[in-house]
């Protein structure tokens, strides 16, 4: 049996030498969720990475699966390492820019050396958490108003 594993790990170490600026630092962030309530752990499960992403080509857009703007990115399985496998719902957040590209779609190569990601750049804002307001926040109650602003007197 051929040995695929053993010829494609340095190649694919190679291409990412020779294609520098199309690797990015990046983090990529699992998310789950529990199957019951639906509900994402507090832990967030995540890992430094380095993908190296390319555009896919004009034959493979076909505007319901794969979108115009949609990347293809690779990344090395061992990576990832203990994380469970990639899927829709993660991301990679780039660590220089901070871009976020959601996961579409994953499959691992056959050899197991690495994960061809579909990756869409996201507009994504994080907004903060639900934490409740400060006293400083607080507009008051819903008591009858006696102090008037007359914003247009003049």
């Amino acid at each position: 049996m051929i040995g695929l594993r053993r010829i494609l790990a340095p190649q694919l170490d190679r291409a990412f030498e020779l294609a520098g600026e199309l690797v990015r630092d990046c983090v990529f962030y699992k998310t789950e969720s529990s199957i019951g309530t639906g509900l994402v752990p507090v832990i967030a499960l995540f890992a430094p990475v380095k993908a190296l992403f390319v555009d896919y080509h004009s034959q493979d857009i076909d505007g319901s699966g794969v979108l115009l703007g949609d990347e293809k990115a690779f990344v090395r399985s061992g990576e990832l390492g203990t994380l469970p496998a990639p899927g829709t719902g993660d991301y990679l957040t780039e660590s220089g820019s901070g871009l976020r590209r959601e996961v579409i779609a994953a499959r691992q190569d056959p050899t197991g050396s690495f994960w061809v990601l579909q990756v869409r750049r996201s507009m994504c804002e994080d907004w903060g958490d639900l934490s409740p307001m400060s006293l400083a926040e607080d507009w008051g109650g819903l008591t009858e108003a006696v102090v008037f602003d007359d914003w247009q007197a003049g």
